[in-house]
């Protein structure tokens, strides 16, 4: 034994040091030992993935094209088929009509439907996402109750999931059912609520909605009131005249400007004095929605309306009463220009020297 070594052994607080750093030394040596074990592994089964990846990719593309029962090609082992569900799904993303339908049967053939369906009793959200996923393109009513028992999921990534695989199923009905659960969900981003309503269509997005903000609670109206956009104008019209019509500390700003949005996709020349009207209303957003609903119609007698909103408080509101004054018909640059020079606001007048720049270079 070294003397150094035996020295520290014979005092009790270097012996503990020496100990502890042996320890330690130890546990380095292991980590990294597990280190090099788990990249080696992931080594060899990124080889595997990439091998099988290269095997089937051509196979997908023929049986898009050939459809032949049973399957010429062995079912995916067991530990192979999260491989072929990652590659089966990113391939039908791309995939329409019958060569849609042929890979969905392909699936169906290795009964790796059920599969997909067993993995949504599993507790790994990544799991269940490739099941919904699977689900999805295979839009079978026969699992409508499994799916719709995850629009209330704690998390909002595999509710929403399960959300589109509804909408893809059957969009009318689904919307039916997603309308209450918007409303009560928080952590569903307006844009990704604006996604499911443009997946499910106008047609099956109208009814429901129009239901909806007939008869829900005014904070539950707010909610939705965006999704108007996606919506059959023609649908909602006589509600959003309606909401136009109530006095003005009545109405809720923000369903005014879902309401003049509508009113605006009529272009109905019988809505004109609603959106005069709205012009004056005492808030901004209101305001701005009224000028863009009037700017899909707008004439020359409107002239002096939008000229009284180059003042206006509002920074978007002067640049959009500036925009539709430039883009009047028949205005070329020096006419806005010589309107310009009769505007006395300085910041209404600089906003129709922009909006000259853009219209008329």
């Amino acid at each position: 034994m070294p003397d150094w070594l035996a020295i520290a052994l014979a005092d009790p607080v270097l012996r503990w040091a020496v100990y502890v750093t042996a320890a330690l030394a130890a546990v380095t040596l292991l980590t990294l030992g597990q280190v090099l074990v788990l990249a080696e592994l992931a080594s060899r089964r990124l080889v595997r993935r990439r091998g099988f990846d290269a095997d089937w990719r051509p196979r997908l593309a023929e049986a898009t094209l050939y459809e032949r029962a049973p399957p010429p090609w062995p079912a995916p082992r067991a530990q192979q088929r999260l491989w072929f569900l990652l590659l089966w799904s990113r391939t039908q993303r791309q995939l329409r009509g019958e060569a849609h339908a042929r890979l969905n049967r392909l699936l169906q053939a290795y009964a790796l439907d059920r599969f997909a369906l067993a993995l949504l009793r599993r507790r790994g959200i990544h799991l269940r996402l490739l099941a919904l996923a699977v689900l999805r393109e295979l839009a079978d009513a026969v699992h409508w109750d499994v799916v719709a028992r995850f629009l209330r999921h704690d998390n909002p990534f595999l509710a929403l999931a399960a959300a589109e695989v509804l909408v893809t199923i059957d969009a009318a009905r689904a919307m039916r059912d997603l309308l209450p659960v918007v409303v009560a969900r928080q952590d569903w981003t307006p844009q990704r609520v604006a996604a499911l309503c443009q997946l499910a269509g106008r047609a099956a997005v109208s009814p429901p909605l129009l239901d909806a903000l007939q008869s829900a609670p005014v904070p539950a109206q707010r909610r939705i009131a965006p999704l108007t956009q996606w919506a059959d104008p023609a649908v909602l019209a006589g509600w959003s005249r309606a909401v136009l019509d109530r006095p003005r500390d009545s109405a809720d700003p923000g369903l005014r400007q879902a309401a003049l949005q509508v009113v605006g996709s009529l272009r109905d020349g019988s809505d004109r004095p609603r959106l005069s009207q709205a012009l004056a209303d005492a808030d901004a957003g209101v305001r701005l929605a009224a000028l863009k609903a009037l700017g899909k119609q707008a004439a020359l007698k409107d002239l002096d309306q939008l000229l009284a909103l180059l003042p206006d408080p509002d920074w978007a509101v002067r640049q959009e009463a500036a925009d539709a004054i430039a883009a009047q018909p028949g205005f070329d640059r020096a006419a806005v220009e010589r309107v310009a020079d009769t505007v006395a606001d300085r910041y209404g007048r600089d906003a129709l020297r922009r909006a000259i720049a853009e219209r008329h270079p």
